[in-house]
């Protein structure tokens, strides 16, 4: 008997009216044996035929920008100073960028009509911070602020250089 013919003969207070449950039909083979599918792909199991995607990372050496999407302050990898449209950072992305970038440069471009908005030189050169992009000593990485017009992307941009393999390995030594 189901939970919903018991709960219909405990409310109408007449058993005869619940339907019985419906037997178990024994199947021929005992319940251990028959098909064998085994956890996390062992033998018998049935195997995804779905490839294997491989997140794109940041090899290095290289020189990237990367821009700061105002509404969400998501990372977007762009093309060149000044672009607001790119490809946003992967998992894999963000772990290269903090294990092996340095950030170089950093830009704000504020609105004429927002330049009282602005942030402070320091506030600016802490922004790669703000991502745990590590960076050289603050009057060592370059600063750039500029007022543009109406219609252009604005907000925070960083140059960064991927470091190479060996860089790394004598930067730890």
């Amino acid at each position: 008997m189901s939970i919903f013919d018991r709960l219909i003969s405990t409310l109408t207070g007449n058993e005869e009216a619940a339907a019985p449950a419906p037997a178990k039909t024994p199947s021929p083979e005992p319940e251990g044996e028959g098909k064998r599918s085994r956890f996390m792909g062992r033998e018998g199991a049935e195997s995804a035929s779905e490839p294997v995607v491989v997140e794109k990372g940041l090899e290095g050496p290289s020189m990237i920008w990367l821009h700061v999407q105002p509404a969400t302050q998501r990372l977007l990898l762009v093309p060149d100073l000044g672009v607001a449209e790119g490809e946003e950072l992967t998992g894999k992305m963000t772990e290269d960028l903090r294990r092996a970038g340095l950030c170089e440069a950093v830009a704000y471009h504020a609105g004429y009509d927002q330049y009282w908005k602005m942030p402070s030189q320091e506030a600016i050169l802490r922004t790669p911070s703000l991502y745990e992009i590590p960076t050289p000593l603050l009057n060592r990485i370059k600063l750039e602020t500029r007022l543009v017009k109406q219609g252009e992307p604005r907000g925070f941009w960083m140059h960064v250089r991927i470091r190479s393999a060996q860089e790394l390995q004598g930067g730890a030594a």
